[in-house]
């Protein structure tokens, strides 16, 4: 399969997995306050005014830079902080489907004392308001890193996607997306190299 391709049905996948999430999460948020007396009016509630919307972005990219800022600093339990432990959250790397947020947290757990060098730059950010109580944050980001005694791997391509909902009065990541385009660059990069 030619990389072109590849990156196509990646997409794609990607794209259809995004919407399903946000159109579950939208009629769980309805459901949640809905009850068949008000159950068409839930959903239809009064549109965001413009410093609403601005005021649940700002909140949403806090969060999710948080992340990054963190996680530059090799410090994966703080970067985890603001991800929900909650039984319906969902974190997927690349094709990898974490059942809770503990699992998650193993993985960077294992991987954070290998690490020499981690750099998520981000080329841009993207909000996109759901609600008074969501978003979803898009970044592309350019990646540095380096295994400790492995080599540098600069410039590395991926994107990165989170839901951003308050619950409880805190706003909390309850699912994330990273998807690598040249993937195996980055497990090439993360492999223990042989001793010589």
């Amino acid at each position: 399969m030619t990389t072109a391709i590849w990156r196509q049905k990646l997409r794609a996948t990607f794209c259809t997995a995004t919407g399903i999430l946000l159109f579950t999460l939208l009629i769980t948020n309805c459901r949640a306050v809905a009850t068949p007396a008000n159950a068409a009016e839930s959903c239809a509630s009064a549109p965001l005014t413009e410093s609403q919307q601005a005021e649940v972005a700002r909140a949403a990219r806090a969060v999710a830079e948080r992340v990054l800022v963190e996680s530059n600093k090799i410090d994966f339990r703080a970067a985890l902080r603001d991800y929900s432990p909650d039984a319906d959250a969902r974190y997927v790397e690349n094709g990898v489907v974490f059942p809770s947020l503990a699992a998650l947290q193993k993985e960077y757990d294992a991987l954070g004392p290998a690490l020499e060098v981690l750099e998520n730059t981000a080329d841009a950010w993207s909000v996109t308001v759901l609600g008074p109580d969501a978003a979803v944050v898009t970044v592309p980001i350019h990646l540095r890193i380096k295994m400790k005694g492995g080599v540098e791997l600069r410039n590395h391509p991926y994107v990165w996607s989170a839901v951003v909902q308050r619950r409880a009065g805190r706003w909390l990541l309850v699912q994330t997306h990273e998807s690598h385009v040249r993937y195996d660059e980055l497990v090439t990069a993360l492999t223990p190299r042989p001793p010589k």
